[in-house]
């Protein structure tokens, strides 16, 4: 893709422009899966341009089937911000997406998140994320517009950054600054962006299999009870908290199958399920597996486009 990664977009404009970011320092291989990332972001949302800023260029098969579709951009290493060291590659990546964010606006994504459905519907707000049920606002993926006012709070707040406090300035404060200042951000809800989480036993659906009745039964025991106090403490957005991990893992196949076809994104938790459940996905693994993640696939994938994959 040709674009010009110096030329900045106006802040103020009225709605996120259909620009798309990636970030890459390192780390994991490119993979089949971040392949997969890049080429759905591109089909789906058709933006005017997938910038891929990288500390280091990948290299390996699918990273020269993924650069077609990029313009690339390096980035300096970020060793500090605000005189606070960074010592790890993910809190470095945290930093970049907000710099790069600000500065052209656009849409951040994950190497491991899949679209599934376009995100332009979200276009007109100021700034866009999604919780993460349990934790807070997730920043595998971000929608903003140049210069927006949440991003700059969330910049300023890097002042007390420390490595210790591992996902505090990525998840847990953006969370806190939402609910501060409600009117800088729309929070979309559980299943725009991260639906299933690692740790929802629906999760099992993806990859074939089905829920533990063991995980669902102390999830339902626990949640029933939490559900209780906070009622009676009238504890809005804790009961409905609650209230979702109660009765979520209780529905069918069918219902979650439904309920993926319909997010906006799929993250893939790579971090957590490289091992367990990422090595095995292949361009044979999406023509074939009976679970929710393959079957969403074929829908948005052609035969033809498929059956590519694997040339």
């Amino acid at each position: 893709m040709n674009a010009n990664p110096d030329a900045t977009a106006s802040p103020g404009d009225p709605r996120i422009p259909a620009i798309f970011h990636f970030i890459h320092v390192g780390g994991r291989p490119f993979s089949f899966i971040h392949y997969l990332a890049v080429l759905m972001a591109s089909k789906v949302n058709h933006p005017e341009c997938i910038y891929f800023h990288h500390t280091e260029e990948p290299d390996g098969i699918w990273w020269e089937r993924a650069r077609e579709l990029l313009t690339l951009h390096p980035v300096a290493p970020v060793r500090e911000i605000y005189g606070n060291p960074i010592t790890f590659p993910a809190h470095m990546a945290d930093v970049i997406r907000l710099q790069m964010l600000q500065r052209y606006g656009g849409v951040y994504l994950d190497t491991d998140v899949i679209c599934i459905n376009p995100l332009e519907p979200l276009m007109r707000h100021a700034c866009v994320m999604g919780m993460e049920p349990g934790t807070g606002l997730c920043n595998a993926v971000i929608l903003a517009q140049p210069g927006c006012e949440f991003l700059h709070r969330w910049e300023q707040q890097y002042q007390d950054f420390r490595t210790e406090r591992w996902n505090y300035h990525s998840v847990v404060l953006p969370w806190k600054l939402a609910r501060e200042h409600p009117e800088t951000i729309h929070v979309a809800d559980q299943y725009a962006f991260f639906y299933p989480t690692h740790s929802d036993p629906s999760h099992s659906y993806l990859w074939g299999g089905r829920p533990d009745w063991r995980d669902v039964t102390v999830r339902l025991v626990k949640n029933v009870g939490r559900l209780t106090q906070m009622r009676l403490l009238g504890e809005r957005d804790a009961m409905k908290l609650a209230y979702y991990k109660t009765f979520h893992a209780l529905r069918g196949a069918h219902w979650h199958y439904e309920r993926l076809r319909k997010s906006y994104c799929l993250h893939l938790w790579e971090s957590l399920w490289s091992e367990r459940y990422l090595k095995a996905v292949s361009p044979g693994f999406l023509q074939v597996d009976g679970g929710h993640f393959a079957r969403v696939m074929r829908e948005r994938l052609t035969a033809d486009e498929l059956k590519a994959l694997g040339d």
